[in-house]
């Protein structure tokens, strides 16, 4: 059961503190809260703009960030708070969800004025690897320094390309492969499925990536110029596996077709790298969801450039999810 703002203890406790704290979604909110009721998360505590949860045992989908590990820090003044701040890291990212007055003057001492400004991919925000607090009452400050995305709200900002690529759509890849900390290499032979009009493997071979992209209908003209994209026509699925170093797909089809199928190219051991969009049919599915979270070394999130879709990312660096009820 969900806890509305106004039963938060007055003064917090150190048995009040979260173990995660989720950036809620503003449109998904629905597809959130189903999520956490099905893994029966135990939420202590909801604001505006967060779920606290008590353990930390997966990472939700639909979450637009997650703090992860949060530990609880008791100050006396905003003083005290500085320094014990700058005790663990000289540098700090702010969330101003409750207490905004205090927790700004606070910020004043630890957090770098540059505003957000929208970067240029492939990189990572500059103060990405900087943790993040918050307060959660007058004299306690919540902080963690695992933060699932570059940014603690979640919210990636680009510098677009509004000349070549026939959609937005790439900045859903731009924003996958920016959470993930990792994209081709120039001379990696990746494999776009269902890639037109062409946004994503345009994308792809600007990296210099060796883009294979399958349709039955072409590119747009701007993009089939690309020398680094060989264009085959033909249905998405009958790429058969075979050695690639990625593989992509932004395909309309139904999740459990493309479940089956990414499974296949799993159990063959040609590619460990995937990034795919799960498109899904009315409402959210945690049971399907689940099935690509716990296929090893895999992540599901919601990018915030993409619609009632999810984004499934397989890659070595990734853990296993533990989803025990």
């Amino acid at each position: 059961m969900l806890r509305t703002p106004q039963l938060l203890p007055p003064r917090v406790r150190p048995a009040d503190i979260p173990r995660q704290i989720l950036i809620r979604p503003k449109e998904f909110q629905k597809e959130l809260l189903d999520e956490l009721r099905y893994h029966q998360a135990q939420v202590i505590y909801s604001t505006d703009e967060t779920h606290w949860l008590q353990e930390d045992r997966f990472e939700p989908a639909w979450a637009d960030c997650v703090w992860r590990d949060v530990k609880g820090l008791e100050f006396d003044s905003i003083t005290d708070a500085q320094k014990k701040l700058r005790a663990i890291s000289p540098r700090w990212r702010y969330f101003g969800d409750l207490f905004h007055r205090r927790g700004a003057l606070i910020a004043e001492g630890v957090v770098s004025k540059k505003k957000q400004q929208p970067f240029r991919f492939p990189s990572l925000p500059p103060s990405a690897s900087d943790p993040v607090f918050t307060l959660a009452d007058e004299h306690w400050i919540l902080y963690s320094q695992s933060v699932s995305r570059p940014t603690m709200n979640g919210l990636i900002p680009f510098e677009e390309n509004k000349d070549v690529p026939p959609s937005r759509a790439y900045l859903k890849l731009w924003e996958a492969l920016t959470i993930l900390g990792e994209w081709p290499q120039p001379g990696e032979r990746v494999v776009d499925l269902g890639s037109s009009p062409g946004s994503w493997s345009w994308a792809l071979a600007e990296l210099n990536a060796r883009v294979v992209s399958l349709d039955r209908t072409e590119l747009s003209p701007k993009v089939m110029r690309s020398t680094n994209i060989e264009f085959r026509r033909g249905d998405a699925f009958s790429f058969q596996p075979t050695p690639m170093d990625w593989v992509f797909s932004d395909v309309i089809c139904y999740p459990e077709k493309l479940f089956d199928y990414v499974h296949s190219w799993l159990e063959s051991g040609h590619c460990q790298k995937f990034v795919c969009n799960i498109k899904l049919r009315g409402e959210s599915d945690p049971v399907l969801i689940e099935r690509f979270q716990t296929l090893p070394q895999s992540r599901v999130l919601h990018t915030l450039h993409g619609k009632h879709e999810l984004t499934w990312i397989h890659h070595p660096r990734l853990q296993q999810q533990k989803f025990v009820k």
